[in-house]
């Protein structure tokens, strides 16, 4: 094939430059004819250029079928997984505060003390604030609630920044409360978290019941808390 097309070559060239100079007779025109149609049919139309599927030996036709059917084949959109923030967290939660339901659960649990209190060897003062208590520190209820405001507001902050799928504002609440009692650090390693995160917003309400030990134990005071979290988190 590459012998001939090489002598249609000839043929066609030798036409077009001693015809556009000295004319040629009917027969050799017909030749000339004849190569151009050659070369025309071995490399394709020499006004268009050439498919980049044809360099890998596919003929048009092909390709195109080939690709109809992977269209047909290919299956349907799935759902785009929620948005994350550059901090992490889904973006449909950016905007969730705590509720004054999870906000009761947390007060009713951690109780008012306006004198500070030593636990485990930690003080505490107020909803269980612990950032700034020291020995013999004493506060208003009116410094305790705003205590109690700033330490939530790291626990909510650490519940958008795990939780990446949307959660409604009881379920968010829900969370803070745990996170509050558990630490931030502690409720990115609950199975909660893992639950929420996972999808299965149900597993996720009875892993809450998961966390009602301290040493081991379990401590009816932390069921409790436990059960109104998984109550709110249903709700």
């Amino acid at each position: 094939m590459r012998a001939t097309l090489i002598f249609w070559i000839i043929i066609f060239a030798f036409g077009v430059l001693v015809g556009e100079r000295y004319g040629l007779p009917g027969w050799a025109t017909s030749l000339t004819d004849r190569g151009f149609q050659t070369v025309e049919g071995l490399v394709g139309d020499v006004g268009e250029p050439i498919a980049a599927a044809e360099d890998n030996g596919a003929e048009p036709a092909a390709v195109e079928a080939e690709t109809e059917a992977e269209v047909e084949a290919s299956p349907a959109p799935q759902t785009s997984p929620p948005a994350s923030n550059s901090q992490g967290g889904a973006d449909a939660n950016a905007n969730l505060r705590i509720n004054d339901a999870g906000l009761q659960i947390i007060k009713d649990s951690e109780g008012l003390r306006l004198e500070a209190y030593n636990l485990g060897g930690q003080w505490l003062i107020g909803y269980g604030h612990a950032a700034t208590a020291r020995a013999g520190m004493k506060i208003t209820e009116a410094q305790a609630e705003a205590l109690l405001r700033q330490d939530v507001k790291d626990a909510e902050d650490g519940v958008r920044k795990a939780v990446t799928v949307p959660v409604n504002r009881n379920q968010f609440s829900a969370m803070v409360s745990l996170a509050y009692n558990l630490g931030v650090g502690g409720f990115g390693h609950s199975t909660v978290l893992a639950a929420v995160n996972a999808g299965d917003y149900e597993g996720a309400a009875d892993a809450f019941l998961n966390h009602n030990k301290a040493g081991g134990k379990v401590l009816e005071h932390l069921t409790m808390r436990r059960e109104k979290e998984r109550a709110l988190f249903l709700q």
